[in-house]
C-alpha cells in the first residue's frame, strides 16, 4: 500500500481525487494512475510512515481502521470478526475501507465504511490500523487447511478454534428500501411467490475457478424444464453474451447482468437455491442461509463453506486438486481447469434435489429415474436365504434382510466406520447399488472384501451401458463365482450376483 499525493484534481472512474490531498491505494492502482493521469500526481509515500499495526491490544474505547482492496466475497469473512470485537471490547470504534465494500454495507458493527482509495487523513484519528492484504491469498500450509474466517480472526490475534459455528458465519444486512426494490424487481420478471427461484453465477473473477460452460449449460437446460422453476443468470454486463448462450429459448431463464454488486447481493434473498463457483454469490448465499451448491476445484470447499448450514460443496477427486492457486490466469494444465472434468452434471443435479427435498419435501421431476424402486426379483432368493446384509447407496429400496446404509456424499455417512460398526464378518452379502461415480469406486472395491465365505456380492446399477456391464461382470468374477447376471437393454439396468467360495 502507498500514499499518493495529488497535484491536480481529477476523476478516474468512480474515484474523485482532490488536489493537495494524499490517498491510500494499492501499488498496482498507483501504476495505473501514473500511466493515465501522471501529470496530476505528485510524490508517493510508504504507508509505514503513519501505520500503527494492531497486534491484539485491548480495544475498549479505542478506534481502529481496517482496509483491504478486495475481493467481494472475501469482504464477508470480516463480519464475524467485527461482531466479536464489538462484543468483547465495549465502545470500540471500527472504520473500514475497501474497494469491494458492498457486502459490508449496513452492518451495525461497522461505524464508518469507505471506498478505496481513501483519504489518508482517515488514518490519523484512530489508535490502530490493520491491513488485510495477502492473508487468504497466501499459499502457506495454514491457509490451505484453515477456513478464511479463522484466518482473519487469527490476524487479529484471536484464537477462534473453539467458537461455535454461528459466531463464524458471515451475515449481510439490508434496508427496507432495498427489500422493496427486490420485491418489485422480481415482480417485474413475473416471479410468483410459489416459484422455485435458482440463482446461477456464470463465472468467478478468476478463470482457474470457473466451471466448464458446457456442463453448467447442461445443468441449466435440465432445471429450466422443471415446472415452477425460475433461473436467474448472475454476472456483469461483460457476461451478457455468455448469458445468451445459457438462456437459449427458455422463457423462465432470466439474465441478471445489468445490476450493481449490491443489487445482486440483495436479490439473493429471494433465491431458493444458489449454484456458483468459488465467488461472492457463494458467500452471500451462505450468509443468508440459502441452500447452496458451491463448485470447487482449486480449493477444497471446506475452507470457504464449512460454517454454512445449508451448503453442499461439489468438487473433484483429482491428483492435482486442490492446488490452492489464487492465480487470475487459467490453469497451467488447460482451460477450463481439467480437474472440473471429473465433476459430473449428475453430481450437481443430485445435490440440487437433495437441497430442495431437505427444505421443501419435494423432488425435481428429473429425479424420477434415480428414485424409482429397482426390480430385484432375480436377487430375492439370495436375500431371503441370507442373514441381514449391508446395502450401499440403497435409495428407496427396502427389504427385511437388508440393513440400509445411506452413504450419499451429501449426508456425509462414513462407510469406513460403518464397516466396523456393523461387524462385517456377521453379514454374508453386500447389496451394492449406485451410479459408480469416481468417488464411489473405492467404496465398491472395499465392499467386495466385506463378504464372508459363502456370502453373496450383489451389484445393481441403473442407467448403465452393456460395455460397463461386461467390465463389471468380469471384475466381480475375479473374486466371486458369478451365479447370476442380467442386463436390460431397454431400462439399461443390470444385476450381477457373485458368491464367495467357502
Amino acid at each position: 500500500m502507498r500514499m499518493l499525493e495529488m497535484t491536480k484534481s481529477f476523476t478516474r472512474g468512480p474515484n474523485k481525487f482532490e488536489a493537495g490531498k494524499k490517498y491510500v491505494m494499492a501499488e498496482d492502482f498507483e501504476g495505473q494512475l501514473r500511466s493515465t493521469d501522471g501529470d496530476c500526481i505528485g510524490l508517493s509515500y510508504p504507508i509505514e510512515q503513519i501505520y500503527r499495526q494492531y497486534k491484539g491490544q485491548d480495544l475498549t474505547g479505542k478506534r481502529i481502521m481496517c482496509f483491504r482492496t478486495g475481493g467481494i466475497g472475501d469482504m464477508s469473512f470480516l463480519s464475524p470478526v467485527f461482531r466479536h470485537l464489538k462484543k468483547k471490547f465495549p465502545g470500540v470504534f471500527i472504520r473500514m475501507a475497501s474497494g469491494c465494500k458492498q457486502p459490508l454495507e449496513n452492518l451495525p458493527e461497522i461505524d464508518e465504511l469507505y471506498d478505496m482509495p481513501f483519504d489518508a487523513k482517515l488514518l490519523e484519528d484512530v489508535d490502530y490500523h490493520l491491513m488485510f492484504q495477502g492473508i487468504i491469498e497466501s499459499e502457506s500450509d495454514i491457509s490451505k487447511r484453515t477456513h478464511a474466517v479463522d484466518l482473519f480472526f487469527n490476524y487479529f490475534g484471536i484464537d477462534s478454534i473453539h467458537f461455535p459455528d454461528e459466531e463464524k458465519r458471515p451475515r449481510m444486512c439490508f434496508t427496507k428500501e432495498e427489500m422493496d426494490w427486490m420485491n418489485g424487481t422480481f415482480k417485474g420478471f413475473g416471479v410468483k411467490d410459489d416459484d422455485y427461484v435458482v440463482g446461477v453465477q456464470m463465472e468467478s473473477s478468476a478463470p482457474i475457478r470457473n466451471f466448464p460452460k458446457e456442463k453448467l449449460k447442461a445443468v441449466i437446460d435440465i432445471l429450466a424444464k422443471e415446472p415452477g422453476v425460475r433461473i436467474f443468470l448472475v454476472g456483469t454486463e461483460a457476461h451478457a453474451m455468455m448469458a445468451g448462450f445459457y438462456k437459449g429459448n427458455y422463457p423462465n431463464v432470466h439474465v441478471a447482468c445489468s445490476y450493481t454488486v449490491r443489487q445482486a447481493l440483495i436479490m439473493v434473498n429471494r433465491y431458493n437455491l444458489v449454484v456458483a463457483p468459488d465467488s461472492f454469490l457463494v458467500q452471500a448465499a451462505g450468509a443468508l442461509d440459502k441452500p447452496l451448491i458451491g463448485l470447487y476445484g482449486p480449493f477444497p470447499s471446506e475452507v470457504r463453506m464449512k460454517y454454512f448450514r445449508n451448503a453442499v460443496g461439489v468438487e473433484p477427486s483429482a491428483v492435482c486438486s486442490p492446488c490452492y492457486k489464487h492465480d487470475f490466469r487459467p490453469c497451467i494444465r488447460g482451460f477450463p481447469s481439467p480437474c472440473f472434468t471429473i465433476v459430473r452434471v449428475e453430481d450437481i443435479l443430485q445435490a440440487a434435489d437433495y437441497l430442495r427435498h431437505k427444505f421443501t419435501g419435494t423432488h425435481f421431476a428429473y429425479m424420477a429415474n434415480w428414485l424409482k424402486a429397482p426390480n430385484l426379483a432375480d436377487a430375492e432368493k439370495y436375500m431371503m436365504s441370507a442373514d441381514k446384509g449391508l446395502c450401499f447407496f440403497a435409495g428407496y429400496y427396502k427389504h427385511p434382510n437388508v440393513v440400509r446404509v445411506d452413504s450419499s456424499p451429501f449426508v456425509k455417512a462414513d462407510i469406513t466406520s460403518l464397516s466396523v460398526e456393523f461387524k462385517r464378518d456377521s453379514y454374508p452379502f453386500v447389496l451394492f447399488m449406485n451410479d459408480f461415480s469416481p468417488k464411489s469406486k473405492p467404496v465398491y472395491d472395499g465392499s467386495k472384501g466385506m463378504v464372508r465365505p459363502g456370502g453373496y456380492f450383489i451389484v445393481h446399477c441403473p442407467m448403465a451401458n452393456e460395455q460397463f456391464y461386461s467390465d463389471l461382470k468380469r471384475d466381480v468374477g475375479a473374486q466371486f463365482t458369478v451365479i447370476h447376471s442380467k442386463f436390460d437393454p431397454v431400462a439399461r439396468d443390470f444385476l450381477i450376483i457373485g458368491k464367495r467360495a467357502f
